[in-house]
């Protein structure tokens, strides 16, 4: 199978684009091309470029797992008396070692602490190797030293004073041989960078080159900030420092910080949280931690084998790398910006490039294929999805979602494309922007427009975002919301660019954070839903997510048509239900692969108490939706017979127009599926047209 990625999702002409790619064939062909459609029509164009042709195949592996390296570790061994010490929550028992905290080379000089294959604590040390004989049981904080003086060697561990399950264990040899200093890095969660991952948190980690007595270890598992001792270390290293970044910092005084590979966890409770905040910056000291993980993957870290410089000629749209080789075809979809300060069109799409990058990977088993609805090996959620692998979900294929009939329907970048499809067969001229683009310029990237278009699912968004598109309403601009379930999940971006991160303390969601890790490491701002921050999608667009049809086995449920309301007879919007008949059901034919209706797969509605502006006018509402609906977790209190009753009046979808008060408007479709339907016949049908009145009443306003 042939597969790639690339270093950005989205650039302007002049700017370079990097592509990586693995293959077993021996060679493999480049092109490029326009992407107008996805499957099961997909339209592309193909487009000259100056990097075309055929390049050498070769194999690139996905070396995962995330650990912490201390590079200028060489020259200061332990080759004496010394003593480790290191908090431990074990989250997975492995058939393999797991190391905590190791300096051995490959030639084993050295000293490593880990858990053996049935969670017993070990300790190497040269040739000397010594088995705390205790399993110990996962999810629980364990203090661990290991101490050499002259040559006896012992290892302790203990469980943390609070944890009522009284685990300890402590192991000796008095005839140890003479170990040999390493001379290579000393590394956290791993040994040789990559190998016998440990999964779980590590806190407190340091180093002495002498031996402590029990007394002076209790004290520097209490925390070793501000303790006389710390004088005499030769490392400590302070993991509540410097959450945001990937590096951590030794507090001693002797320059030896430490550098973090594959994005561990930040932003963790450690063992001297308990309960009394949520916010790192109020204690940095309860969250000294970082969760390690053997499947983590922020970076494939693959050589580049081929590159694009942007052409000035190619028009603003939906490209692709098209990489082909005897075992396959792959696609690495990007979008293409006008130059930065212009704008081409008067209308913009934004495709929702949070959205594809968090449902990158969802439902692909592999090593490392994880995205924000996958959980590590060890079963903690995964907070983080990276551009910097392949992302087998953003490509202009179906991808493996199917309808409770067992047929495949599009979703995110697949479906997408169909409303590039559908303005350019409508004569709609458009640029196309991206989540990425607006976080990063905000109000400045949508001015010029004004028109923007949303995609289908813009669920994924940052508080940038969500300013940039207030400012662009706040003055005169419109937005067309034609998708469901947006503007849901506070989303950050690394300060790279390359990866988001959301936390889910709350709202319907497939994995829920741990207690008191509800601040994103990236921003330390309070995750979950922009509702629960009191910036309900409703205020925004006047629809919000109200319920999903999806199933246990991830079918989803069949679609619904609209009903109008009387607003049709209404004078005032007469121009919007134009050419459709007033008791039209809107969307009542087929969509792509969800069935026949409009209105489904994650849905909104309209409400007041949310935001709903008072000016708002609901065009239509689906109902009706079959048993699969339920209504979302945060539209509900508790669960009783009544929450799962039929005929739930608040399992709709609404269709709202809105002026905002500043010259603009807001035209919102309340469904995920509304897009798939816009190209039916054609594009000669009611969904269609309803969305070419709104569009044509906006820019008309705008003139």
């Amino acid at each position: 199978m042939i597969k790639g990625y690339s270093d950005r999702l989205s650039a302007r002409p002049g700017e370079q684009i990097q592509f990586m790619v693995s293959t077993d064939s021996a060679t493999f062909d480049v092109s490029f091309v326009r992407l107008l459609s996805g499957d099961p029509d997909l339209k592309e164009t193909v487009v000259a470029a100056p990097v075309v042709g055929r390049f050498p195949g070769r194999k690139q592996d996905l070396a995962a797992g995330s650990y912490g390296v201390v590079p200028d570790w060489s020259g200061k061994p332990l080759s004496g008396d010394f003593t480790l010490g290191a908090w431990i929550y074990p989250t997975l028992q492995k058939t393999k070692d797991q190391s905590v905290l190791s300096d051995r080379n490959e030639a084993g000089h050295g000293v490593e602490i880990g858990l053996t294959e049935n969670g017993k604590l070990y300790l190497r040390c040269g040739t000397d190797r010594i088995v705390c004989e205790v399993p110990l049981p996962i999810h629980r904080w364990y203090f661990l030293t290991a101490r050499r003086k002259g040559r006896t060697l012992d290892l302790r561990v203990r469980a943390h004073p609070r944890d009522f399950a009284s685990i300890g264990a402590e192991v000796r040899c008095d005839d140890s041989t003479a170990p040999v200093p390493s001379d290579g890095p000393m590394y956290f969660a791993t040994r040789l960078g990559g190998k016998n991952c440990f999964n779980g948190k590590i806190a407190g980690p340091c180093v002495f080159d002498i031996w402590l007595n029990h007394h002076k270890c209790e004290q520097i598992a209490q925390g070793f900030a501000g303790l006389d001792i710390l004088d005499r270390a030769v490392a400590a290293w302070d993991f509540g420092e410097g959450i945001s970044t990937q590096t951590v910092r030794d507090i001693t005084g002797n320059g030896l910080d430490g550098v973090l590979h594959q994005l561990p966890v930040r932003s963790v409770t450690g063992p001297h949280w308990f309960g009394d905040t949520d916010n790192p910056a109020d204690d940095p000291r309860a969250y000294a931690a970082i969760h390690f993980h053997q499947d983590s993957l922020s970076d494939a870290g693959w050589d580049k084998d081929f590159s694009l410089i942007v052409p000035k000629e190619w028009k603003s749209g939906v490209y692709a790398a098209k990489i082909a080789a005897d075992d396959g075809v792959d696609y690495l979809p990007f979008a293409i910006l006008p130059a930065k300060g212009t704008a081409i069109a008067d209308i913009a799409v934004l495709m929702p490039t949070f959205t594809y990058l968090a449902y990158s990977c969802e439902m692909w088993e592999g090593p490392a294929l994880t995205c924000l609805y996958d959980h590590y090996a060890d079963g903690a959620g995964v907070p983080f999805a990276s551009i910097l692998r392949p992302l087998p979900n953003v490509r202009p294929y179906k991808g493996i979602l199917k309808n409770t009939d067992g047929d495949p329907f599009s979703r995110h970048l697949n479906a997408d494309l169909s409303l590039l499809d559908w303005l350019v067969t409508t004569g709609q001229s458009c640029d196309v922007v991206t989540d990425h683009d607006l976080h990063l310029e905000g109000v400045d990237l949508l001015a010029p427009y004004k028109v923007v278009i949303t995609g289908s699912h813009p669920e994924y968004v940052s508080g940038r975002m969500l300013d940039g598109i207030e400012d662009y309403l706040q003055t005169g601009g419109s937005l067309m919301y034609l998708g469901g379930n947006g503007f849901y999940w506070v989303t950050d971006l690394s300060e790279d660019e390359a990866v988001i991160e959301t936390r889910r303390p709350n709202g319907t969601r497939p994995w829920t954070s741990a207690p008191g890790e509800v601040r994103q490491q990236f921003s330390g701002q309070i995750g979950g839903l922009w509702r629960a921050r009191g910036r309900a999608p409703q205020r925004l667009v006047g629809v919000g997510f109200a319920a999903q049809g999806w199933t246990r086995d991830n079918t989803c449920g069949m679609a619904r048509p609209y009903e109008q309301s009387n607003v049709h007879n209404d004078p005032r919007f007469a121009d919007l239900f134009a050419g459709i008949g007033e008791n039209e059901l809107i969307g009542d034919f087929r969509s792509l692969g969800l069935g026949d209706g409009a209105a489904g797969d994650e849905i909104d509605r309209a409400d007041p108490e949310l935001g709903t502006p008072p000016q708002a006018v609901v065009l239509g509402s689906a109902t009706g939706f079959s048993v699969e609906y339920r209504r979302a977790i945060e539209e509900q209190c508790q669960v009783d017979s009544g929450s799962l009753g039929p005929d739930d009046k608040n399992i709709r979808s609404d269709i709202v127009w809105f002026d905002t008060g500043y010259g603009g408007a807001v035209f919102s479709t309340g469904s995920i599926n509304w897009i798939s339907c816009l190209t039916y016949d054609a594009c000669q049908n009611n969904v269609s047209k309803l969305t070419s009145n709104a569009l044509a009443r906006m820019l008309a306003a705008a003139t």
